[in-house]
């Protein structure tokens, strides 16, 4: 959703003609990106205020890239499937292109998305670590002592053992 909304924001952006009005959308990608719960400063929040009053089409992806998280919000599958539709719906309506395409892929992958609440098992900590190792490989490019690489591997293993039990 973020990759539509910034590219709705980038088409906006070389569609506006006011020079003061480029500047604001300049401006303003990581506000819309980032969580709109976590902007505590009056600045940035006149900021993103500012960006969304003078444009409609980003206006509309905004709040409803900030509804879509609602999703994961719902205790029952049955309340996240209405939620889902509901935002489909929405985005349907909202005649955008990258949001209508957008509500497609949501529906395409409906079963997985609602799979979740059948078991509650997330693979971020997984994949985390995975990502951890591929760094480390990247970094150990061109060290001959493969000694070296596995040292640091366990360490990594280590550290979040401790970290998890303490």
């Amino acid at each position: 959703m973020n990759d539509k909304l910034d590219d709705i924001r980038r088409i906006q952006y070389n569609m506006e003609k006011d020079i003061n009005k480029r500047n604001v959308l300049k401006g303003s990608r990581y506000l819309l990106l980032g969580n709109g719960a976590d902007i505590f400063d009056d600045k940035h929040k006149t900021r993103l205020d500012n960006a969304l009053a003078m444009n409609e089409p980003l206006s509309k992806a905004y709040y409803l890239k900030e509804q879509l998280k609602e999703i994961w919000t719902q205790v029952y599958k049955e309340d996240a499937e209405r939620v889902l539709y509901d935002w489909v719906e929405q985005a349907k309506l909202s005649k955008i292109p990258q949001l209508e395409k957008m509500a497609m892929t949501l529906l395409a992958h409906k079963r997985g998305i609602l799979a979740w609440y059948d078991c509650h098992i997330s693979t971020g900590r997984l994949e985390g670590i995975n990502n951890k190792i591929k760094v480390m490989k990247r970094n150990a490019y061109g060290f001959r002592d493969e000694k070296y690489f596995k040292l640091r591997l366990y360490a990594l293993h280590d550290c979040r053992i401790t970290r998890n039990v303490g």
